[in-house]
């Protein structure tokens, strides 16, 4: 949704520009599905991205098609974030350029990885 503050982009970029992740985060119904009550789940992490250099683990398909599930992001810089929406409206902060932390739960482990936002994809 175009907002006013998105007019200085769009004149310089001719485009709104966001800062993100360049993952891609699972809809909230399909991560409830998958047992994901709180947090954003990320599917996808291409593989020339800053997400991958800085480690992040997308979901995949294990033995016998087992879905093993990737990284959930539980806050940024230390904002909860319970949803996906949460953390797209959190992302929406910050510029491009801008280094965070994220909180992800990998399996049972609740780690810090540090993240420069890019262009969200």
């Amino acid at each position: 949704p175009f907002r006013n503050e998105d007019s200085p982009q769009l004149i310089q970029f001719g485009k709104v520009v966001r800062a993100g992740l360049n993952v891609e985060i699972a809809p909230d119904l399909i991560a409830n599905q998958l047992n994901v009550r709180n947090g954003a789940l990320i599917l996808q992490v291409p593989v020339d991205s800053l997400a991958a250099k800085a480690g992040f683990l997308p979901t995949t398909r294990g033995f016998a098609g087992k879905i093993v599930l990737g990284d959930i992001i539980l806050a940024v810089d230390g904002k909860t974030v319970k949803n996906r929406a949460e953390l797209y409206k959190t992302l929406d902060e910050y510029s491009i350029g801008d280094k965070v932390v994220l909180n992800i739960m990998r399996g049972n482990q609740i780690l810090e990885l540090p993240i420069v936002l890019e262009e969200n994809n």
